[in-house]
């Protein structure tokens, strides 16, 4: 078994405002989910994507307004290729954060790559060599995750099945997988490499549909059944961002 596809990059932002006006004036990206960390529901978790918020076309961000920049280094992302209609010709840009992206002319918004700062020889036998994964070169230096940087890289499994086999496979292999994760918008289990990059094996169903229209993707606050008690007070503490 091989992980060939992306599902998502997530990263970390300090402003949801500003990293809503940059990917999606700039770079071209729709939001698709408006919503909050599952696991620090205190503070957003947006996704960009195409249109439909198609597996393998999500960039999305943890706003934490008050972390310390990240730095990057062993464990997280050197830089983040994308496929945009609103370049026409391949550039290097970064975020108003300071995360680096590589842009590509492209007719939809879409993942094309990630970069990561490690060591090949530890991802051989897991990752497709063809695949969407390149490598910067490896540095001792741990990575500060913050604003600016990546929190983790998901690969994407077509269903339960599949990512059920995924976590049968991870752990014989030492990996030690979490348990199956409900996202809401997809089902998923996360392991550490060697290097301390953290990886996510997300299921491409439910999808973003499940709880807004295709055509209002994105505009509203979202939030799992079990958050739904504590919508008052989450939309009380969450800046608003249009």
């Amino acid at each position: 078994m091989e992980l060939s596809g992306l599902h998502h990059v997530t990263c970390v932002c300090a402003s949801a405002q500003r990293t809503l006006d940059f990917y999606r004036d700039v770079v071209g990206f729709t939001l698709v989910k408006k919503t909050v960390n599952f696991d620090d529901p205190h503070s957003y978790h947006l996704y960009f994507g195409d249109p439909a918020g198609s597996p393998g076309s999500l960039i999305t961000f943890f706003e934490w307004p008050r972390a310390d920049v990240g730095r990057l280094g062993r464990g997280t992302l050197e830089s983040i290729g994308l496929e945009t209609p609103l370049v026409e010709v391949d550039s290097e840009v970064e975020d108003p954060d300071g995360l680096k992206l590589r842009l590509y002319a492209g007719a939809v918004p879409r993942l094309r790559d990630v970069t990561v700062i490690g060591n090949a020889d530890l991802y051989a036998g897991l990752f497709d060599d063809d695949g969407p994964l390149r490598f910067a070169e490896p540095v001792e230096e741990p990575a500060l995750v913050g604003p600016g940087t990546t929190h983790h890289i998901a690969f994407r499994a077509r269903d339960d099945e599949e990512l059920q086999a995924w976590l049968s496979h991870l752990t014989e292999m030492g990996l030690r997988p979490t348990d199956v994760q409900d996202r809401k918008y997809f089902h998923s289990v996360y392991f550490r490499m060697p290097d301390g990059v953290l990886i996510e094996i997300a299921t491409d169903p439910p999808g973003f549909t499940v709880d807004e229209p295709a055509e209002s993707l994105g505009e509203s606050l979202s939030l799992p059944d079990w958050l739904e008690p504590e919508r008052e007070t989450l939309e009380r503490e969450l800046t608003p961002i249009a």
